[in-house]
């Protein structure tokens, strides 16, 4: 009697074709299982997007020298909500040094504030707003003496209820502005 077979396969081959599909099924089970695990993992992780530069406020009617502030403004662009507490800064290489930065109230989000997808907030710092500018008082305070190194590691934060922070190196312009303070002042001394 001879061996039957289909398409011209015999019996075997076809057995042994067939017990690489196991070996497939159980691949793309753990795959499956993996792609999984790494969605779960990335929805639970916080996003956003952060921008912190100088801004020239212009106005109708308005007349120079306009407004100038540093900006600080969080986009939440993940599904979950995100609750700011707190904004500031983080500079330095070994020797990490810390701010918390105040901003004017009357033309920036309250603090806390809670962001769902696709709302923003934004803090506004007057540069002029005292005898000492902004950009001077902060270059003295925190940026001098080693102020090339301090700009180069120079990083706004937002700090949010669960512990996450997002950080952002501040726009050129601003760094520019900071720069100009501190040669000011190391000349000035």
């Amino acid at each position: 009697m001879t061996e039957p077979t289909l398409f011209g396969i015999s019996k075997p081959v076809w057995e042994m074709i067939n017990s690489f599909a196991n070996w497939f099924a159980a691949a793309g089970s753990l795959a499956a299982a993996g792609v999984a695990l790494y969605l779960a993992n990335r929805a639970g992780k916080p996003s956003a997007l952060v921008t912190i530069g100088h801004r020239i406020v212009i106005g109708p009617g308005s007349k120079k020298p306009y407004p100038e502030f540093a900006l600080f403004k969080i986009a939440n662009t993940g599904d979950r909500p995100i609750r700011v507490v707190q904004i500031g800064w983080r500079m330095g290489l070994f020797r990490k040094r810390f701010a918390v930065q105040m901003y004017d109230e009357s033309q920036s989000s309250p603090l806390p504030v809670e962001l769902s997808h696709g709302q923003e907030a934004t803090w506004m710092i007057p540069l002029n707003a005292r005898d000492e500018p902004w950009t001077e008082y902060f270059s003295k305070g925190l940026l001098l003496p080693h102020y090339r190194t301090a700009l180069w590691t120079l990083r706004g934060q937002f700090f949010t209820s669960i512990g996450h922070v997002f950080e952002k190196r501040p726009e050129t312009n601003l760094v520019n502005r900071l720069k100009e303070a501190c040669v000011k002042l190391k000349n000035a001394s």
